[in-house]
């Protein structure tokens, strides 16, 4: 993950019962160890879970720190899992649904026609 600022979006549950979630735009502005850096336009308080799409990234954890500045919020996330790629997002997907992830085509020799 590189040290410059780069556009991401969290996720953090709506105040609503029905269990959806509410975007935020943000900026990130790094990693110090486990903990995420990011800048946000609003304040989100401590201990709510988040996600953020960061590039090809997934990352799940939770608010640790989140304090004014100037007129945005530097808000620190404590990563307890990151998620790269297509397939593991695919895996937390079925996960979430309780879905079962489709089963891998078999292989076939080379010259054989399918």
């Amino acid at each position: 993950m590189s040290d410059q600022r780069r556009p991401a979006v969290l996720q953090l549950p709506a105040p609503d019962v029905h269990g959806t979630k509410r975007s935020i735009s943000c900026e990130v502005e790094g990693m110090q160890g486990k903990r995420l850096i990011l800048t946000t336009s609003e304040q989100i308080g401590i201990s709510t879970p988040v996600s953020i799409e960061y590039e090809d990234t997934l990352l799940l954890g939770e608010v640790v720190v989140c304090r004014a500045a100037n007129e945005t919020w530097k808000t620190e996330i404590r990563v307890e899992q990151i998620l790269t790629g297509l397939q593991s997002l695919m895996a937390l997907r079925a996960h979430l649904l309780s879905e079962t992830l489709a089963a891998p085509l078999p292989l076939m020799p080379l010259g054989m026609r399918n």
